[in-house]
């Protein structure tokens, strides 16, 4: 199988899976601070929908080329701005939602793990964005204050929960 990523060109002889295939492209993008944006198997054209375990496990011998074409991280996050802040907006919006089950009850602890599960993602991906744009975000403020968040969770510490979410974590989380 041939494989193209932008201008690399490299054939694959052995037997691999389209996994194994799939990350070496990856990390060769992820070495030039890239992320791969789209891909092209033979004459078909690959979405993230496509990539379950058994085109996955599929061995590459069947195909004659794959095609990927990447883009610099700076220029994805860029484009992706309206929509981080939008996520944040989001999510203080349903962090304020959660204040008063959290101060005055019923509180279902389940919306809340459901929130921090957004948290996560999105300290997660601000956190990546920092590492490729080099420059400090609204995470490095956060963060911190996550530990924190999860000890109080933990203990079922339904005030410093409270509290921590209310002056410490909806604050920082970036407009």
């Amino acid at each position: 199988m041939q494989i193209m990523l932008d201008q690399d060109h490299w054939e694959v002889d052995a037997p691999l899976t389209m996994e194994q295939v799939l990350m070496e492209v990856s990390e060769r993008a992820h070495a030039r601070a890239r992320m791969v944006t789209k891909l092209q198997l033979d004459q078909r054209r690959i979405t993230d929908r496509d990539l379950d375990p058994a085109f996955l496990a599929e061995s590459v011998v069947r195909f004659q080329q794959l095609t990927a074409v990447s883009q610099p991280m700076p220029e994805l996050i860029r484009a992706a701005e309206g929509s981080i802040r939008k996520y944040a907006e989001t999510l203080r919006t349903e962090g304020r939602a959660l204040l008063s089950p959290l101060r005055f009850g019923p509180l279902r602890f389940s919306s809340l793990d459901a929130w921090l599960g957004q948290l996560a993602d999105y300290l997660e991906f601000v956190d990546g964005a920092s590492a490729a744009m080099e420059a400090g975000t609204g995470a490095s403020t956060v963060a911190p204050w996550v530990q924190q968040l999860l000890e109080a969770r933990a203990a079922r510490d339904l005030v410093r929960l409270a509290d921590l979410l209310e002056y410490e974590i909806l604050p920082r989380l970036e407009i």
